[in-house]
């Protein structure tokens, strides 16, 4: 068997001392450009993988970024997590996923025990509850700590997207198309972005005169079927729903198609998150892009810019937009109820 390539046989290849090819891993910024190349060349050619336990000692960082996730079988939080584990492994970071149960204390507990125990130089937290957020600062008091989809704080960089603006253009899209009968199908209400989603709702009915009626939910498919349920138990159907999540629309399309309420004919329907599913729907779905992508990579780049020192803490916020599909329609061309 081969014998696997150390430091040592690096910096040999390369020409260098071994404190030198330590700098060009630990990506110091005084290598010099010749230098950090030969270096490189050499890692690649001897195929070297450094001892990260060993780093560790002598850097006294784990090169460990953990993160906390709520909800992580939906497209949002999968799509940021995955986005964050695409630039962390290019900067030599790795990066720990580990779910909880945003209503279970003990949930939270285990898992910040659980980073805690990895000794990670940083969390990112994905849309959680800002108990849980106190939790995390009050356990892992070394940690550098940075937020995604979460109220903004003083104390730490804050990643979200503009969910208040993003219901804006789903609300205003179906007034600018004659509805003013517009629900509201909420997420989670103690889910920040949920909150923010229902603000915008009701701010831009408000604005326009309209009487907002929201429905309270979760982030589920069934939890939009028995908003569903309950909307047409109504002596007057709305002529548009705005679903907080495109799960939350996945099920009010559902029991709106059994009671036979023709889409967009008699009731137009707007979700959020635009997930793949969302393009392929029966009518296709109307709904609000985030950029999860651009999320991840903007959280990753403040923790990474944070544990250099070279960050001010900030709330950065990023743009949603307006995919229109066929789920909604002008209040012209809907057919009426019999």
């Amino acid at each position: 068997m081969m014998k696997k390539a150390n430091i040592y046989d690096v910096a040999k290849l390369a020409d260098v001392s071994h404190q030198t090819v330590s700098r060009v891993l630990n990506k110091h910024a005084s290598v010099k450009p010749a230098t950090r190349e030969k270096v490189e060349k050499a890692i690649s050619e001897l195929s070297y993988r450094p001892n990260q336990a060993a780093r560790q000692l002598v850097t006294s960082q784990s090169r460990m970024i953990g993160v906390l996730i709520a909800e992580s079988n939906l497209f949002g939080p999968s799509s940021i997590l995955n986005a964050m584990q695409n630039v962390s492994r290019k900067e030599g970071y790795s990066v720990i996923s580990i779910s909880v149960l945003a209503k279970s204390r003990d949930s939270w507990r285990e898992g910040i025990e659980q980073l805690r125990n990895l000794n990670i130089d940083g969390v990112i937290t994905i849309a959680l509850p800002k108990e849980i957020v106190r939790e995390i600062e009050q356990s892992l008091l070394e940690a550098t700590i940075v937020l995604i989809g979460s109220e903004p704080s003083k104390k730490f960089n804050v990643v979200n997207m503009d969910n208040g603006t993003g219901a804006k253009l789903a609300t205003q899209h179906l007034i600018d198309q004659g509805h003013t009968e517009i629900f509201h199908v909420a997420g989670p209400k103690n889910a920040y972005e949920a909150q923010m989603r229902s603000i915008g709702y009701e701010e831009v009915m408000k604005e326009s005169g309209l009487v907002p009626r929201v429905f309270p939910g979760t982030w589920a498919i069934e939890s939009g079927y028995e908003a569903g349920k309950e909307i047409l138990k109504l002596r007057e159907l709305p002529t548009a729903i705005f679903c907080a999540n495109d799960h939350l629309a996945i099920g009010v399309i559902k029991v709106l198609h059994e009671h036979g309420i023709q889409i967009p004919g008699q009731v137009s329907v707007v979700g959020y998150d635009d997930i793949p599913e969302s393009n392929y729907l029966t009518p296709s779905l109307t709904t609000i892009r985030p950029n999860f992508d651009a999320l991840g990579k903007a959280a990753i780049d403040k923790m990474l810019k944070q544990l250099q020192q070279v960050a001010v803490k900030e709330a950065v916020m990023l743009k949603p937009e307006l995919v229109v599909r066929k789920s909604t329609a002008s209040i012209k061309t809907r057919k009426r109820s019999t």
